[in-house]
């Protein structure tokens, strides 16, 4: 996601955020938090999109092992020997 347009304006709105707070003085002049309330929406989202991504990474591996047998199933079928260490 390093080419993602949402990163991207997040690091615009960064530093125009601290611009203002140089210039201005004021964190809670209103042009400031109009830029913080849009980076803050911007997170949101991001978060969203991470979160989503994260699932679908989740459930691709899950999908992965839906098949999987236990050691024992296998070992039997494949006449391996397995040890268990206690």
């Amino acid at each position: 996601m390093e080419d993602c347009p949402i990163i991207h304006r997040l690091q615009l709105l960064q530093r125009r955020l601290q611009d203002m707070a140089n210039n201005l003085g004021n964190l809670t002049d209103p042009e400031i938090l109009k830029v913080s309330e849009e980076a803050d929406r911007l997170i949101v989202q991001l978060q969203k999109m991470y979160m989503e991504k994260a699932f679908e990474r989740q459930k691709g591996a899950q999908s992965l092992f839906s098949d999987a047998q236990p050691a024992e199933e296998l070992g039997q079928k494949a006449s391996a020997l397995f040890l268990k260490h206690s």
